[in-house]
């Protein structure tokens, strides 16, 4: 039987105390792990690891802003997942926050309940909203909800490339692949690649 391979998470956030609290549960959470930690801007650029999947953000950091941080992260680790702890409510804010590349936004008084939630949603579909949250100012999503990544991604095999090859190819790892083709099937509303990809199609998304 093939090893499930665990989600591997960084953690930035500038508050010691928060960070190994977070590490010790996520460490304890079967299928989960945590690959790398940061206080900063600076430390987060220094500790990356190109097998990320997820990266718990702390918008404020001491050195910089979380915001600009995904930004430069994004180049090194392509098809990373952000997810925002933070105290900001404000629809505004979170609408920027989307625009620089964040998935999901969790509350910092959230249980780790909610976190592992936001985890494996965000994962699954692409982002996540938390209950509570005022998205009425919020842009709509598109009709599929599909973003560029998950886009390249089908184009890929719509090419005739193997999941390896476009593993590879995007740098992310072959089980993250497979996870954001799940997601990209749960949003196409289809039970397959060759189904996702042939819906992708008819929409005019690929070629």
């Amino acid at each position: 039987m093939d090893k499930i391979e665990e989600i591997k998470i960084m953690l930035v956030e500038d508050h010691h105390i928060v960070r190994e609290g977070l590490r010790r549960l996520i460490e304890m959470e079967p299928g989960m792990m945590v690959v790398a930690e940061a206080g900063s801007c600076k430390e987060a650029m220094a500790n990356l690891q190109k097998d990320t999947d997820i990266i718990l953000l702390d918008i404020k950091l001491p050195d910089g802003d979380g915001l600009e941080l995904c930004e430069h992260i994004s180049p090194k680790i392509p098809g990373v997942i952000y997810i925002a702890l933070t105290t900001y409510d404000d629809p505004l804010f979170v609408k920027k926050a989307m625009e620089h590349g964040v998935n999901g936004f969790i509350p910092k008084h959230a249980s780790f309940d909610e976190i592992k939630s936001a985890i494996t949603i965000t994962l699954r579909d692409g982002h996540y909203l938390y209950p509570g949250l005022d998205t009425s100012k919020l842009f709509n999503l598109s009709e599929t909800g599909l973003n560029d990544m998950e886009i390249k991604i089908l184009q890929l095999i719509a090419t005739g490339e193997n999941q390896k090859d476009i593993a590879e190819k995007l740098f992310i790892s072959l089980s993250t692949l497979r996870r954001r083709l799940k997601g990209i099937c749960t949003k196409l509303g289809v039970k397959t690649t060759e189904e996702a990809v042939a819906s992708a199609a008819k929409k005019g998304l690929i070629h």
